[in-house]
């Protein structure tokens, strides 16, 4: 519900960064798909029916109504991630559909920089949202008392990690590139304008690169290759404060990586 009411204001706010032209219609319309239910069901189908026969094969430790009840719930908590992950990635394909057209894509002379602070707001809030939700999904798996039939079976309690976190983080990282390409593309192409630009004109251009510069200042990438090391210490720490203040996690990875009997 938060992804379907706020992606309207999401999509907008890009609309009032940007001038009009194909590749920001055809962004807007790959944004306006990504949180479609109908068109979502290529991803959540296949998905929630995985969830549906990994939680079966698992064996819930109840028996009777309140064992399926318990099976659908997991495979209802599967069709959400899934939605969400159809709409991150359809969140991506339509950055990638703007960074297309990246020669007819230009900011808006005169949009309000709250626009832009929203943009990256909401990338910010649903991808803290979802990898909390990724690793409380996770957490939670490892306590509830499955009576696998193999021990080979426990090793796919990691299948949420691996089927949702990579696009997490990716949803984050692609919009703010690819904002970013665009500004400086608009800042060359400025600076080379003035090149030919007469004298009365250079004034403008000077304006325009300052907003430009401004403008790029607001947009704090998620990663690059300076803060990348930076990142993997940090994920690196986490891992480790999980992994020795949490008997279930660290139960868990010591069997997964072969350092503890099953």
């Amino acid at each position: 519900q938060f992804a379907r009411r706020e992606s309207r204001s999401f999509a907008n706010d890009l609309t009032q960064l940007f001038d009009p032209s194909d590749a920001v219609g055809r962004m807007i319309g790959l944004i306006e798909r990504s949180t479609s239910h109908a068109e979502a069901l290529v991803v959540t189908i296949p998905i929630t029916v995985l969830g549906l026969i990994l939680t079966t094969t698992y064996r819930v430790p109840i028996e009777g109504l309140a064992r399926w009840s318990m099976v659908f719930g997991i495979a209802s908590i599967y069709y959400v991630a899934a939605y969400l992950l159809w709409h991150f990635l359809g969140v991506i394909r339509a950055f990638d559909a703007l960074y297309a057209g990246i020669d007819t894509a230009r900011f808006r002379d005169y949009s309000n920089p709250r626009h832009l602070e929203s943009v990256m707001n909401y990338l910010t809030a649903t991808t803290t949202v979802g990898v909390a939700a990724i690793y409380a999904g996770f957490r939670g798996t490892l306590t509830a008392g499955f009576l696998f039939p193999s021990q080979t079976m426990r090793s796919f309690l990691i299948t949420p990690l691996v089927l949702f976190l990579p696009a997490t983080l990716l949803y984050n990282f692609h919009p703010r590139y690819v904002l970013r390409a665009i500004l400086q593309h608009s800042l060359f192409a400025a600076i080379k304008r003035i090149r030919d630009a007469k004298p009365d004109d250079v004034k403008t251009l000077l304006l325009d690169i300052r907003d430009l510069g401004m403008t790029n200042a607001q947009i704090v990438p998620f990663m690059d290759y300076k803060s990348l090391p930076s990142y993997v210490i940090a994920i690196a720490f986490v891992i480790s404060l999980a992994y020795h203040n949490d008997p279930a996690v660290q139960t868990f990875f010591g069997y997964l990586l072969g350092l503890e009997s099953p």
